[in-house]
């Protein structure tokens, strides 16, 4: 681990210590992101959701984030809760800053709150159409895959089908192993940002609080979410090869490139970027720079990358609904 920080948002040089993963004095009883939420919301991480900077601005840091060991898995878990969840809640009728509880998650208190979304399930492929789970009579039943930061969150902003719909439900993670409605309940993690907790949950017939509805329809701000989590892979990778370029001109001309396009795309955008806004940038131009590394490892093909390190597989790894992206956008 560096400990010497280069950034005010080098939190592992600033703020951890030698063979731990967590903040110093956080113990290690607390996950991983829990531990650090309180660090990152006094520098500003949350700022761009909370209506205080730009998310050019927000961008920047994460790249700062992601140049550090571990830094790559903290700087996801906080993208997807901002993207994704707070997101969601922009779009909710909660939108303002402090309306509703669930903003205790990105505002500095004493309370700390995790966020996350469901959106995936077994055969979804990328496709909301092909959702199953549901409500009825006030009852939730369904399974989610993969929910990232599940294994630490709250709560979970269920994504269902309705019809033509696809609303969205707020819904406290069941704590007790013996819970009836609880069908499934597992915490895993992966070879790539292997500190981020994912959860796979299945309920049946889970009974749902009052006003817990926050979207009539998820639909066409699910693209919008996306766009923004691939946005925001490439700051990751702009601050995962700044060790790389420092030995390698070629890394470091195809990285200076992708931070100018980056500012290019971003930085005349004000307040939330909007779908059209992101679309017009996809699909987004990392390649090059993953050409780059690879050929710095004389690696035959990007794939080879993960056996270096597995957080390589993130910038490499094309979900259905990329690929479907980048189709769409080449027929175009």
């Amino acid at each position: 681990m560096k400990l010497v920080s280069e950034s005010p948002y080098h939190v592992f040089a600033r703020f951890g210590e030698t063979g731990s993963i967590h903040p110093k004095e956080a113990g290690e009883k607390l996950g991983f992101y829990r531990s650090w939420k309180p660090i990152l919301g006094s520098l500003g991480f949350y700022d761009f959701i909370l209506g205080k900077e730009s998310y050019y601005e927000f961008q920047k840091k994460l790249s700062a984030l992601a140049e550090e060991t571990n830094g790559v898995s903290l700087a996801l878990s906080c993208m997807v809760e901002v993207n994704v969840a707070g997101g969601i809640l922009v779009n909710s009728r909660y939108a303002k800053p402090g309306s509703h509880p669930f903003w205790n998650a990105f505002l500095q208190n004493d309370q700390t709150l995790i966020l996350s979304v469901g959106v995936s399930e077994p055969g979804f492929e990328g496709k909301l159409k092909k959702l199953t789970s549901n409500v009825r009579e006030e009852k939730l039943s369904g399974r989610k895959s993969f929910v990232t930061n599940g294994g630490e969150a709250d709560l979970l902003f269920w994504v269902t089908k309705s019809e033509e719909k696809n609303p969205v439900y707020c819904v406290h993670i069941p704590s007790d192993s013996k819970n009836p409605f609880v069908i499934e309940k597992e915490t895993f993690h992966t070879d790539f940002t292997p500190h981020v907790s994912h959860l796979r949950i299945q309920v049946k017939d889970l009974p749902l609080e009052a006003d817990c509805l926050l979207l009539e329809d998820y639909g066409q701000l699910g693209l919008e979410l996306r766009l923004k989590e691939l946005c925001s892979l490439v700051s990751l990778l702009i601050g995962k090869t700044k060790d790389v370029s420092e030995m390698d001109e070629r890394v470091q001309s195809e990285r200076n490139q992708l931070i100018l396009w980056r500012e290019g795309f971003l930085k005349p955008i004000l307040g939330n970027p909007t779908k059209d806004l992101l679309l017009e940038g996809f699909p987004y131009p990392i390649h090059p720079l993953i050409e780059a590394v690879t050929n710095h490892f004389q690696l035959e093909k990007p794939e080879e990358l993960k056996s270096l390190d597995p957080d390589w597989l993130l910038f490499v790894w094309e979900d259905s609904f990329t690929k479907y992206l980048s189709q769409k956008k080449k027929r175009n």
